[in-house]
This record gives structure tokens, sequence and C-alpha cells, in this order.
């Protein structure tokens, strides 16, 4: 099967060429100029006037899941279909293994709802629990393409939390198997030393209080300390605040280690608790200030972050209205999966931003990298996967959508004209001027 895309501007890693792509078996065959003559009969989408860049992977992404008693809104086949619509044509979810599951276990099962369920590709990060863990089932997860653990630095009720001494203990052994360590960062004692019962747990607005600025900051010192010291690579996932970009972009020249941040921090801030639905924008790490939300804004146009991601925690909108008196009982996470692109485009390409190449950096390239998908997905180039996105940046007006769960969106209400002319994963064309072409799963799991 064969299929050009013709007379688009091609966002690749060298550039933007004014060309053509020839897609053939799923697989980018050519990228260049003038190509018809090499397309034979294949099917021609006329880009003109459109850019084509690769298909966006979204790296940080809650779907099909519980968290704590909560089972989350979206399961991969509504998750997938709003990453579809928002040109996401991969997702990195996690798979958190249960007390008392094997290890091995854990993964196959997040693993088999893909093919099911998921009409784009999914690659899982791996949460491993418990004091002892199995290495050697590690290992050979390793060697089916498992690259990253996830960890925490706080939420002990949950069973996740891991101590600094324990991370001592573990990184060495992460940089030994070639791991890399994503890791949340909130620092717990600061945490523990807010005292809840001087604030007013019935207002949204005091979860900021409650999970402070500086517990990010000093698990950030933390973990880039450690990190080096056991030679592991270490990716910080959601920053919230000016300071723990600076850190990381301090220690990138001198350790391997990246970072994230997400729609939520660069547009959204901790104003918008006190409106009498603020609860429903409850997140850790929290939202923050006005002048933050500016400063980290600025740090991602200076290219002091990696990778921009959404985070995606859907709750239905009848658990994320259960406030009742203490707004410690909503669960935690808003969905931003479908609105990832048309906001990281709003913000690198409109005002003066460094355009659409810093856009297939951070939503595309970087995260291929980081999860060990980089050069079959994240790029234009031969031989990659034919995940691409026909991009028309001037299209009508219209909504953006996070997700197609029932989930209060935290962007209801905000407008796009960017346009997803045509979305291909692995060369067949899943949407077509907005609008899903097939209804079947064709997802793939990228390990295993």
């Amino acid at each position: 099967m064969e299929l050009l895309i013709a007379n688009g501007r091609v966002v690749t890693e060298g550039g933007v060429l004014c060309g053509d792509v020839l897609v053939r078996d799923g697989r980018i065959a050519a990228v260049g100029s003038d190509l018809a003559g090499h397309a034979g009969r294949a099917r021609v989408i006329d880009a003109a006037g459109l850019f084509v860049i690769p298909g966006c992977i979204d790296f940080h992404v809650h779907a099909d899941d519980e968290i704590g008693r909560w089972t989350l809104a979206d399961d991969l086949g509504s998750a997938s279909e709003a990453a579809l619509l928002g040109g996401v044509t991969t997702i990195v979810g996690f798979a958190t293994q249960r007390p008392g599951e094997e290890l091995q276990t854990c993964a196959a099962r997040y693993l088999a709802k893909v093919p099911a369920r998921s009409r784009c590709d999914v690659a899982f990060h791996l949460t491993p629990t418990g004091e002892r863990w199995d290495w050697a089932a590690l290992t050979r997860l390793v060697g089916r393409g498992f690259g990253t653990v996830k960890l925490y630095t706080t939420y002990r009720q949950a069973g996740l939390y891991s101590s600094w001494e324990r991370l001592a203990e573990l990184l060495p052994r992460l940089a030994e198997l070639g791991l890399r360590l994503l890791l949340h960062c909130e620092d717990d004692g600061v945490l523990s030393r807010v005292d809840a019962t001087r604030l007013d747990l019935c207002d949204p607005f005091s979860h900021t209080l409650l999970r402070p600025p500086q517990a990010e900051v000093e698990a950030i010192e933390h973990a880039l300390v450690l990190a080096r010291q056991a030679g592991c690579a270490l990716h910080i996932v959601h920053v919230s605040t000016a300071r723990g970009a600076r850190l990381v972009a301090a220690a990138r020249p001198h350790q391997p280690v990246s970072a994230e941040t997400c729609p939520q921090y660069l547009y959204l801030t901790e104003e918008a608790l006190r409106r009498p639905e603020g609860y429903r924008l409850l997140c850790s790490p929290p939202l923050r200030n006005e002048d933050t939300r500016q400063l980290l804004g600025e740090l991602v146009l200076a290219g002091a972050l990696d990778v921009l991601a959404s985070d995606h925690c859907p709750f239905s909108r009848r658990d994320k209205d259960i406030i009742n008196g203490d707004f410690r009982a909503v669960p935690c996470g808003v969905p931003g999966l479908g609105a990832l692109v048309p906001l990281a485009f709003e913000l690198l390409t409109e005002q003066g931003g460094p355009g659409l190449e810093a856009l297939v950096r951070m939503v595309a390239t970087n995260p291929a990298r980081l999860a060990g998908l980089y050069p079959r997905k994240g790029t234009i180039r031969e031989g990659a996967d034919a995940d691409l996105v026909v991009l028309d940046p001037c299209g009508p007006l219209q909504p953006v959508r996070s997700t197609l769960a029932d989930a209060h969106d935290p962007w209801a209400g905000r407008t796009t004209r960017l346009g997803f002319r045509h979305v291909l994963l692995r060369g067949v064309e899943v949407v077509r001027d907005g609008r899903l072409v097939d209804a079947e799963p064709a997802g793939l799991a990228l390990q295993g």
C-alpha cells in the first residue's frame, strides 16, 4: 500500500522542507521533492499550504486504570480517540504493580489492553512497588523494550512513596540496567511539615498551601544529586515551578537529565481554585501563581525544558464532584490529552514563539527518544513509522477538547484554529478533516 503526501511544508529534524513524503507498507519510504514519479499508483494527499509533522507522542498519560479507589474516566478506547483527534499517535502510560503481583504479570496485564481497546500506539512506563523488587524480572522486561521506571517522593498512603534513602539504593541498579528514572518531585518531608489544621479544608485554594512550591524545588535538588552520583538518567515529570525548571537546565550539561511541564501550568493559575467549581482543577503538583506561570512559559520558549506532556488524568464528573466539605476527598488530576498539541502550538508558534520545529521537538522527537522509541517514532525520515499529521494552522475556529469521556474539561470554552486535516498511524489514515475515519482498535503495544 502506497500513499503520497505532496506539496507540504514537511517539518524534519533538519528543518522545514517544501516537498513530499512517500509512504509504503506503513513506513516512510522517502522524503524529498517531486516524489510523484516514484509513487506509482499511490493515493495522493495534497498538502499544499499545510504543514506535515510527525505523529505526536504524549509522554505522560493516565488512562484505563485505577488510582486509589477511583477508576479513571477514560479507558484506552476513548483516550486513544481523543489522542488521534488531537494529532497524538502514540501515548505513554503507566504500568503500576499491584500489591503481591509479579512484575511481569503487571506488564502483561497492561500490554493486553492495547490491541483490544486502543486506536493509537501505546508504550508504558513501569512502576514497581513494594520493598523487594524482582530485579531478574525487571531485567527481562528491559529486554522486551521497557526503558523507564516511574517513582514518587510522596504518596505514602497510596503505597507509592520512595524515601531518599531508598532512592539512593535503587538508582545505581537502575543505571546498571540502562533504565531512566521518571520522578514525581514533591518532597514528602516538606509536605508533612504543613499544618493542615490551620487551613480551610472547604477551600480548594488551600491545596496550594498543602503542596507548596518549595516541596518541588527541594525534591528536584535532591534527585539531581542522587542521580548524578549514581550515573542514572533522570526525567522530572510535570515541573510546575520556574525554580525547578532552572535547576534542571543548569544540571543538563553535567548529567543525563530531562524534564517536562504541562499545559495546565502554562495556561492556568491557582486563582482558578477560588471559583465555586475550583475543586475540579485540583491536581498535584497544584496550579501556581501568575508570576510562576509567566516565568515557566518563558523558560519553555527559551528551551529550558525538553517535553510538553499532558499528565492526562481524567476522573468522572461524579467522582470529581464529591467534595463533601473537604477538598481532600476530591481525586487529583485533570484531562489534557486531546488539548496537548493545540495548546503547545499556541504557545510555541504564536506571539513570536520558536515555531513548529520546537513543537516537534517537544511533543514528538524528544518524547520518542526518552521512551526508547526513536527513530521508529517521533521523526520524519526514511524507515520511520508513517505516523504523520497534516496540519492546517489557519483553519476555522473550533473547540479544544481534551477528553471524550464524561469528565470536567479544564479547556472547555477554549478555541483553536489548528486543524488536523489528516492523521496517519503507520500509514493508515485514522483522522480526516477532524473526524475519525475508522472505529476499530488498531493500536500496537510497542513493548513486549
